[in-house]
């Protein structure tokens, strides 16, 4: 175990950090996730860590979900393209 390393509930950080993925994603097993859950309670670093992580993903999953923008400009641009391009 690393110097910086503590084990809470059972797990190490470096356990809470492999499976804080499938955490997140909803995919742990329920006795796993009331570990990490214990753990990152108990640990100020992986506590921390898991706040950043978890914004992480929700401002990915914001973006992948918003609609994808074009600008005005492009859209013209390909638009007067596709015309020429046909004459």
């Amino acid at each position: 175990m690393r110097p910086d390393e503590r084990e809470v509930a059972g797990l190490t950080c470096a356990q809470v950090m492999h499976a804080l993925s499938d955490y997140a994603e909803g995919d742990a097993p329920a006795e796993l996730r009331a570990q990490i859950e214990a753990h990152v309670a108990g640990c100020r670093q992986c506590e921390q860590f898991g706040a950043a992580f978890a914004a992480l993903l929700a401002g990915m999953r914001r973006q992948l979900a918003a609609p994808d923008v074009v600008d005005d400009d492009v859209v013209a641009r390909v638009r007067r393209a596709l015309i020429a391009s046909a004459s």
